[in-house]
């Protein structure tokens, strides 16, 4: 029996208790680190984060003296061709150092900084399904040690998107701590599942259910704080969790550092760079082929950006060899064969991307920048403008480009 099967069977026994709901909502952000709150989700046209913000025990200090915690974020979402799901098991040393200074009957905050159950993973038409709870069991050490366990496990294994063998190995041990469900010493102070939990960005609380609304309306998150009337809330349990918005990872233009220049095929651009450089043309033309390759297969983009990688890096490359070729042995512009291609395009988003591909061809290199990192981030800017009206982009337009570019290629 795997993990996620446990919790569900846990999940139903608790409901046989008549475990009281717990509050759910968004929650108003103030400050100059809050993030963008209200920003709708676009199935391959944004990405999501969801941050471990702050975690609140209304019985702070008697936690490691005759209670542990147990706080857990699973989360299931596609990733590539398959469902990514992970485990968050909250780290018991980060916990016990900041209940310290809570007295036996005063609440203790969790604060957690950079803490990503999930960080910057393409939006799916499945959405995300969500689970968060907040248990109490009695303090022991064999149980402290099994918990601390998985948490170190969940560090090395669960904080970036990819499916490895070091989750599949979590999994095995998050079993160990799954048994400590059937026991009914374990108390549930809250949990709560959303297979849909993508809406809308923000910060979203999951609070017992002493939380009533009057008060909810009160609340709001200052610098990754949830106050009320400009006090930390008391008496409540409850988990805080940032829901991250990004639209796309290219920057507004060549000066600021772009995110996708950091992602491995990247690496790949700057070899074909080179090899330009040594007007080893033919040899470039068959590294852009693979490069073009690694970009549709890779899963960390939504398709938007994946057609706006693959045309912003082959304009880029044509200015290269444009600049690089002998006026003796002059190649030509590529402009005027992406115009032959414009009415082959597969769907308006490719059409409007080879669109902005070919005027930037025929506005000539004269200014570009000799950096190829800043030369590929100045025709992604570019091109993104040319496509910022189409919302959502068709799974295969990338694709589609890349074989439009290819037979462009061939047949200059």
């Amino acid at each position: 029996m795997t993990v996620w099967t446990t919790f569900k069977n846990t999940v139903e026994h608790w409901a046989s208790r008549e475990l009281k709901r717990p509050y759910v909502g968004y929650v108003p952000a103030s400050g100059d680190n809050a993030i963008s709150t209200g920003a709708a989700f676009i199935p391959e046209a944004s990405y999501f984060g969801l941050r471990m913000v702050e975690m609140g025990l209304s019985e702070g200090g008697q936690f490691f003296s005759s209670f542990l915690p147990l706080g857990v974020v699973l989360t299931e979402f596609s990733f590539g061709d398959g469902r990514q799901r992970k485990p968050t098991i909250l780290s018991n040393d980060e916990i016990a150092a900041q209940l310290k200074s809570a007295g036996a009957a005063a609440p203790g905050y969790i604060e957690f900084r950079n803490i990503y159950a999930v960080r910057r993973a393409p939006m799916k038409e499945d959405n995300l399904s969500l689970f968060v709870g907040l248990f109490r069991l009695p303090y022991h050490d064999v149980a402290q040690q099994i918990l601390q366990l998985a948490a170190d496990l969940t560090t090395q294994t669960g904080l970036v998107p990819g499916v490895s063998e070091g989750v599949r190995v979590a999994e095995k041990v998050y079993d160990r701590i799954a048994g400590l469900f059937g026991l009914n010493i374990v108390t549930p102070l809250l949990s709560y599942a959303d297979g849909n939990a993508l809406g809308r960005s923000g910060y979203l609380l999951v609070a017992g259910p002493e939380l009533d609304e009057a008060t909810a309306k009160r609340l709001v998150v200052t610098d990754d704080q949830l106050l009320s009337d400009g006090k930390r809330v008391a008496g409540l349990n409850y988990c805080l969790l940032a829901v991250e918005f990004t639209g796309t990872l290219f920057a507004d233009g060549p000066d600021t550092i772009n995110p996708l220049t950091q992602l491995g095929f990247h690496r790949r651009w700057q070899d074909v760079a080179r090899v330009v450089m040594t007007r080893d043309f033919d040899r470039a033309e068959e590294q852009m082929l693979a490069l073009r390759s690694e970009v549709i297969t890779s899963p960390e983009l939504a398709e938007n950006d994946r057609l706006i990688a693959i045309g912003a890096y082959q304009t880029s490359f044509d200015k290269l060899v444009e600049r690089m070729t002998p006026k003796s042995a002059h190649r030509g512009s590529r402009g005027p064969l992406l115009n032959g291609a414009l009415g082959k395009s597969a769907t308006p988003a490719v059409a409007q991307v080879l669109g902005g591909m070919q005027l930037s061809l025929l506005s000539g290199v004269t200014g570009a920048p000799d950096d190829p990192d800043r030369l590929f981030a100045s025709e992604a800017s570019e091109l993104r403008k040319t496509i910022a009206k189409v919302a959502r982009v068709d799974a295969n337009s990338a694709v589609a480009l890349a074989r439009v570019l290819d037979r462009t290629s061939t047949s200059k």
